[in-house]
C-alpha cells in the first residue's frame, strides 16, 4: 500500500518556488505582529489531534478498484513522473484571516493523522480526485487493501513525521479553491509543497499537492 507521505504527487525543481515567492511575499512578512489566535510555527504534529471521522474502507476501495476487483487504468500511475525546471502555478489575492486559519487547521490535522498512522482518517481530509492518484501497489488486491485499512493504526514517532515549519501565501484562486505553500521538516531537510484546497460544505479538503524538490545543482 502506498503510504501517507506519498500523497505528494509531483516533483519540481526549486526554481518555480523562487519565481513565485518573488511575486507574492510570505504572509508572515506582511504582518509583523501575528493576529490574535494565529498559529505559532513550527507546529509539532500530535496523534491526539487526528479527530476527523475516517473514510469507510468500502468507500476507499471503490475509488481504487472497479467492480471486478482490479484497479482501473490510470494514466497518472502508468506514466513515469516528470521533473521540470519551472512550472506555472495559479495565483490570487491573499485570503482573509478566517480562511487562513481554516487551511492551517486542515494541514495540521493531516500531519496529526500521519503521526497517528491513521490512513483512513487522513484520507477524510482529501478530495476523491486526490485519493485516486495514490493507493494500492501493483499486484495488491481489494482484500489486501481492506486488511490494511481495517488494521489497528500504528502511531509514528513525531520525529519521523516531522513538523510544519510554515504555511504561507494562502491565496484565493479564480475557480473558488484556495492555494498555499506548506513547508515541513520530515525525513530530512525542510521541503516545500504548493497545496490546493477545495471546499466541501463547511470544511476544506486537500485537492492537489505539488512538491518542490531540491537537486544537487540547486545547492551550488
Amino acid at each position: 500500500m502506498v503510504m501517507m507521505r506519498s500523497v505528494r504527487i509531483a516533483g519540481f525543481c526549486v526554481t518555480a518556488l523562487l519565481l513565485f515567492v518573488g511575486r507574492v511575499g510570505p504572509v508572515g512578512a506582511q504582518d509583523a505582529t501575528p493576529a490574535s489566535g494565529a498559529s505559532q510555527f513550527p507546529l509539532v504534529p500530535d496523534a491526539a489531534g487526528c479527530q476527523v471521522e475516517p473514510r469507510a474502507a468500502d468507500e476507499l476501495i471503490a475509488l481504487w478498484f472497479n467492480d471486478a476487483g482490479t484497479p482501473p487504468a490510470s494514466p497518472a500511475a502508468a506514466e513515469p513522473m516528470e521533473e521540470f525546471a519551472e512550472v506555472t502555478l495559479a495565483v490570487g489575492p491573499l485570503a482573509d484571516e478566517a480562511t487562513t486559519a481554516a487551511i492551517t487547521e486542515v494541514v495540521r490535522e493531516v500531519f496529526d493523522c500521519f503521526t497517528a498512522g491513521d490512513f483512513s482518517r487522513a484520507t477524510a481530509l482529501f478530495t476523491d480526485d486526490l485519493i485516486r492518484q495514490f493507493g494500492p501497489e501493483p499486484g495488491e488486491t481489494a482484500e489486501d487493501v481492506r486488511g490494511f485499512l481495517e488494521a489497528t493504526p500504528e502511531p509514528e514517532d513525531p520525529a519521523v513525521t516531522g513538523k510544519i515549519v510554515a504555511i504561507t501565501d494562502v491565496m484565493l484562486l479564480e475557480d473558488g479553491r484556495v492555494a498555499a505553500f506548506v513547508v515541513d521538516e520530515s525525513e530530512g531537510p525542510a521541503s516545500s509543497a504548493y497545496v490546493i484546497f477545495e471546499q466541501d460544505g463547511d470544511r476544506w479538503l486537500v485537492d492537489e499537492v505539488t512538491e518542490f524538490s531540491f537537486s544537487e545543482e540547486d545547492e551550488d
